[in-house]
């Protein structure tokens, strides 16, 4: 069903042998495991918002980049590519690789590291309205070396960044040092400082 209702849109900015690849693609994606019919479900249903933001080459790595993830876990493949079209948005297409592998990094074959790169991907394109490539690196391995203590604090940390790193401005490369400097030093206190910063940041730019 999430074919037959892309191909249409597909249709209209594809040639025929750009439409077999993505459909292969597709079927790829399906045959990998039990759960993979609903990651290829996914990418169909988001392929049509996709390929009108990026070359068709840079299309493929996307379908590839969903594909290994899949092989890591389905979970992460369905967050992966529902999460796409507000980060291609965003993201320049070379970068694709990157972030996907951001994301990889962060599982380590546990149901928590799963929970954890999901939550990721999900909230990529609020990341990236504020933070560069970069800075999203830095980020993702702060959350990797918290998760070493404590995964339910590393997610914590994730939604709050969603807050924190809008109203940092310039001021982001400073915080990130200094929460990954605490996280090995202190790491208890890693929510309490970025709750701080959610609650008074605001109030001082208003200021």
């Amino acid at each position: 069903d999430e074919y037959k209702g892309a191909r249409e849109a597909m249709t209209s900015v594809l040639n025929d042998d750009q439409l077999t690849v993505w459909a292969q693609g597709g079927l790829e994606l399906a045959r990998q495991t039990v759960r993979s019919w609903e990651v290829a479900g996914q990418y169909f249903k988001v392929s049509p918002r996709v390929v009108s933001l990026m070359p068709f080459n840079y299309f493929i790595k996307w379908t590839e980049c969903g594909s290994a993830l899949c092989r890591e876990s389905p979970a992460l493949a369905i967050c992966y590519f529902a999460s796409s079209p507000g980060v291609t948005a965003l993201l320049r297409s070379r970068h694709i690789d990157s972030w996907a592998n951001l994301g990889s990094s962060l599982y380590k074959g546990t149901w928590k590291s799963s929970t954890l790169s999901c939550k990721f991907f999900e909230a990529s394109p609020a990341l990236l309205a504020s933070l560069t490539v970069l800075e999203l690196g830095r980020f993702v391995a702060f959350l990797d070396s918290l998760s070493n203590r404590s995964y339910d604090l590393s997610i914590e940390c994730l939604d709050l960044g969603q807050k924190v790193f809008p109203v940092l401005g310039e001021g982001k490369d400073v915080f990130l040092s200094l929460v990954s400097s605490l996280s090995e030093s202190n790491w208890r206190q890693v929510k309490g400082f970025f709750e701080a910063a959610a609650r008074s940041l605001p109030r001082i730019k208003a200021d």
